[in-house]
């Protein structure tokens, strides 16, 4: 059997639930495959992802902090968001080259149009957003707040 295999990397994933569901959902649907996680230094950052790349059935990785930035040196072809945003979080891998897209610009957008109205309605003081941060996910929210353009026109 060729079981595929995919991670979710970062300094600090020992406690994400991502493999809890993954590997949940793989089982329900009967995919041939097992989630991950894989901890990295910093320090040894290329060393320890170039294993990782390298490994037999490996068929993807979600790149959380703080590599979103750094695993872009590792990808032969980024999505067109991913290239203004300057972040991956979603690499997939087929036949040896690495592909990376950013879908925490997508996730922010859709919680945003299903916020309720009064969530999105501005106060009087004239509302907007304050970012705190500017690594890969603010990166991407920031992104997303572009696109967005001026939700909150005054009339």
């Amino acid at each position: 059997m060729n079981t595929k295999k995919a991670y979710v990397i970062g300094t600090s994933v020992k406690k994400s639930l991502s493999p809890l569901i993954f590997n949940h959902w793989f089982k329900k649907y009967k995919i041939d495959a097992k989630y991950g996680y894989k901890t990295i230094k910093e320090k040894n950052f290329n060393k320890e992802i170039d294993g990782v790349l390298k490994e037999k059935h490996l068929c993807g990785i979600n790149v959380t902090t703080p590599f979103k930035e750094k695993i872009i040196k590792k990808i032969h072809k980024l999505d067109r968001h991913s290239k203004i945003i300057g972040a991956v979080n979603c690499v997939t891998i087929k036949n040896n080259r690495h592909y990376g897209i950013n879908t925490d610009w997508t996730g922010f957008a859709e919680a945003h149009l299903n916020a309720t109205l009064e969530q999105k309605a501005p106060t009087k003081t004239g509302g907007g957003v304050v970012l705190i941060g500017y690594g890969g996910a603010a990166k991407a929210i920031l992104y997303s707040l572009s696109l967005m353009g001026n939700i909150y026109k005054k009339n």
